[in-house]
């Protein structure tokens, strides 16, 4: 399944007011906030798993390197000191988001929260089971050409889950 369509639905506007209008702004903090630094990016990617479509600032995160996922088109993210991970903070997400996120993103990242400027947010780190799928080499999303994300679309078995 590709998704083609950059604009949001109307069904998924009307939604994003319902929950505006339930969820206090007064609580922003990085537990509505995520660092998204691979396939997440594509906002079409996130409306997927999130059912609504979101804009993000983007923004570099400072202690963390990017690699490839070893025989796969999609990063991993570790912490590195000297390192940055360039990518996109979307602001306002909800527990029910957060919740398909972590789906998506399976047992082999954990929400970890991350220091961004002056704030925080959550980024999915790989967690330390998993660093053997991890590349050596920098995966770059300028890279990731349109067939690459049309197969990972097509090869991403959870959709059903999330």
């Amino acid at each position: 399944m590709v998704i083609a369509d950059p604009f949001c639905s109307a069904r998924n506007i009307q939604r994003f007011f319902q929950i505006a209008n339930t969820y206090s702004l007064r609580t922003m903090s990085a537990t509505n906030k995520l660092f998204a630094y691979g396939i997440l990016m594509w906002p079409d990617v996130l409306e997927a798993v999130t059912g609504r479509c979101m804009t993000g600032e983007k923004m570099t995160l400072a202690g963390y390197k990017r690699l490839r996922a070893k025989d796969r088109h999609y990063p991993v993210m570790l912490r590195a000191l000297k390192d940055s991970v360039s990518g996109v903070l979307y602001t306002g997400l909800t527990d029910d988001e957060f919740r398909c996120l972590d789906t998506f993103e399976g047992v082999e990242y954990e929400r970890t929260e991350v220091a961004l400027g002056a704030g925080a947010a959550f980024a999915y780190v790989l967690s330390n089971d998993w660093k053997h799928i991890a590349d050596s080499k920098a995966w770059k999303p300028e890279q990731l050409t349109p067939e690459d994300l049309a197969m990972y679309c097509v090869q991403y078995t959870g959709w059903t889950k999330v």
